[in-house]
């Protein structure tokens, strides 16, 4: 090879990294690291507003899309996660795979084979693995297969044990499976980190009741009634 050859790979070498991972705006930045504390609080209105601003900066952040879809998802919007997830597929496209993982595993599509199919193949490449893992166990739940949901719920709380949903999730499983203690700390854990997640008060109404502890349930259902109200207003 000759040397004119040499220079020219080299310089389409960098060319293509200097397009495909352009500088980021540092405002965009401060808003992305603001978003992502207030994702990690579980405040996800704050978060996709942050995110949001990191995008309007800097429209090619592919990150911000991402955890923005993933904020979407904790609030249970799936059509705006979706919407997110290929947004970020535009600019990387290994997004666009996971989106059609996500998209399948929906309580709309219940695609749950080519879920799961899909999203171990984004969780081996290490795409969104967080929420891979959630989806992948929400098909595993989806085919009442409630032993390996609550694995992938697991494999999700080690990558990211400051977000509720997996606890409440695995706390659904546990419930199935009649394994009521395991159920009523992973709902606890739910709202301690998310208290705005109303629905886990009122799991936890019910256990206690029949667990016999008729004070504490009552005690869950009013803190139901307070969130869920405050919500609602």
């Amino acid at each position: 090879m000759n040397k004119n050859m040499v220079l020219l790979i080299v310089f389409c070498f960098f060319t293509v990294i200097v397009f495909a991972n352009p500088e980021i705006n540092p405002a965009a930045l401060n808003h992305y690291n603001r978003g992502m504390e207030y994702y990690n609080s579980n405040d996800f209105d704050s978060a996709i507003i942050e995110f949001t601003n990191a995008i309007n900066i800097f429209p090619e952040y592919v990150d911000a899309y991402r955890e923005r879809g993933n904020s979407y998802d904790n609030k249970s919007d799936v059509d705006k996660a979706i919407e997110n997830y290929l947004l970020a597929g535009k600019y990387d496209e290994k997004y666009l795979l996971f989106a059609y993982g996500y998209e399948c595993a929906t309580e709309k599509m219940q695609n749950y084979e080519e879920a799961i199919t899909v999203l171990t193949r984004c969780i081996e490449l290490d795409i969104n693995t967080f929420i891979a893992y959630c989806m992948r166990g929400n098909s595993y739940a989806g085919m009442d297969d409630y032993e390996t949901a609550i694995e992938n719920y697991d494999e999700a709380i080690k990558i990211n044990p400051n977000i509720f949903q997996p606890y409440f999730s695995r706390g659904s499983m546990n419930f199935e499976l009649g394994n009521f203690s395991e159920s009523i700390r992973d709902y606890e854990k739910a709202v301690e980190l998310c208290p705005d997640f109303y629905i886990a008060f009122y799991m936890l109404g019910i256990l206690y009741f029949l667990e016999g502890n008729f004070m504490k349930a009552e005690e869950m259902m009013l803190f139901f009634r307070i969130y869920s109200e405050n919500i609602i207003l």
